[in-house]
């Protein structure tokens, strides 16, 4: 029988022969030297006992010198990534592109994760963006390749890898940096800030102010905030948006669903509330328009302009005014956020609620078994205080006037 031999790497290598094997002979590797010994035991048994090796090791194996980079560029170059995958991407080709498929294993990918929050101190969610990227690469390649013999690493690794463990986080700070941790978004508009924002957007000035905020779009980028907060609507859903695609007579909103790829075009009806309707009502009376124009005037701005500059040049133009009417660490896409939770807590004329969650998901552009109306509901502690005093206070009265 062969006896193991310790390979460059470290592990544990023994050649073990069979007429029936693709040459002859096949060679496995161990973590430990009594793990190939043991193997190789067993193999021995198997021969004597006249037994045929499995059937798998009878296929001659492909053996490949192909690099990552070779493998991240064919997904690249598939059409099937989404485009939020086209940036890690582009960093994984960068910082592990020249590595080979064959060495990058779970303990290559270990020390890789582990480099992405030493060296690049990444936020977990950006470290699972550059991991899940890599995965799919690798699971369409081995795809194109059935016979490659080769684990995807990304599938072995444990819940919460992207998480800064202990000992990451010394590494860290000796580093002289600070762990990062994933944020999640639960900010809502507190009482006053959305009629202070809507009178910023309207040019009023604060008393501390030399000026009041005077951004480009006149009357467009209040009546944007006003529809997001009451809709839910996405960014670019709202200011791609065509005058034809409002309908004040039935009360509703068509909307292009801004999260599909590969030429997909899906459209979804949003019911006007009341102050959306009134709203808009407003504003279109300051303007003439052709049923196709764009209803807001801002991806016009510059011919030709890409979205993902107009959605930039909006984000910031929310957040400065955000800022001028004092609502701190508020964001754009925390309006939705709010929507959700307006459309959530909406009741009817009988004080019972109005919306199923099916329906909130249709509005909101989810699928129906979709849970993400749970992850962006942000339910206040106050709100629902207020909600259960009341009748708190009408129980404890009447039990007063039994008593006496």
């Amino acid at each position: 029988m062969a006896k193991p031999r310790q390979t460059d790497s470290g592990k544990w290598e023994i050649g073990l022969r069979h007429p029936s094997l693709p040459g002859g002979r096949k060679y496995f590797t161990f973590d430990t030297q009594d793990r190939a010994a043991e193997y190789g035991e067993q193999w021995k048994l198997m021969k004597l006992a006249g037994l045929e090796p499995p059937a798998e090791l009878l296929r001659a194996t492909q053996t490949t010198t192909v690099i990552l980079a070779k493998v991240l560029r064919a997904w690249i170059n598939s059409g099937l990534a989404a485009p939020t995958q086209h940036s890690p991407l582009g960093s994984l080709v960068t910082e592990v592109g020249a590595v080979k498929l064959e060495d990058a294993t779970y303990a290559w990918l270990s020390a890789y994760i582990q480099r992405l929050k030493v060296q690049n101190n990444l936020a977990p969610n950006s470290i699972r963006h550059r991991i899940q990227a890599l995965g799919r690469s690798i699971d369409e390649y081995l795809r194109h390749n059935p016979a490659v013999v080769f684990q995807n690493p990304v599938k072995l690794l444990p819940k919460g890898y992207s998480t800064y463990t202990d000992v990451d986080r010394r590494l860290v700070e000796a580093a002289g940096k600070e762990a990062r941790i994933d944020v999640e978004r639960d900010r809502r508009l507190h009482p006053g800030e959305e009629a202070r924002i809507v009178d910023v957007m309207s040019g009023k000035q604060r008393d501390d102010r030399v000026r009041g905020l005077m951004l480009k779009g006149g009357n467009a980028l209040r009546t944007m905030f006003l529809m997001i907060v009451y809709s839910g609507m996405r960014l670019r859903e709202a200011y791609t948006l065509h005058r034809n695609q409002i309908d004040l007579d039935g009360k509703v909103i068509r909307v292009q669903c801004s999260k599909q790829w590969r030429g997909k075009i899906v459209f979804r009806d949003i019911p006007m509330r009341p102050e959306v309707h009134a709203t808009l009502v407003q504003y279109l009376s300051t303007r003439a328009m052709f049923p196709t124009a764009y209803l807001f005037p801002f991806i016009e701005e510059e011919p030709d302009m890409p979205l993902k500059k107009v959605t930039q040049r909006l984000s910031d133009r929310f957040r400065i005014a955000f800022e001028y009417a004092g609502c701190m660490e508020l964001h754009e896409h925390d309006l939705r956020h709010e929507a959700t939770c307006r459309w959530l807590e909406m009741k009817d004329a009988t004080g019972n609620w109005m919306w199923r969650l099916e329906e909130i998901n249709k509005i909101l552009g989810w699928s129906a078994n979709s849970t993400m109306a749970q992850r962006y509901a942000s339910f206040r502690g106050e709100d629902m205080a207020q909600r259960m005093w009341p009748k708190a206070a009408t129980g404890a009265k009447a039990a007063h006037v039994g008593a006496a």
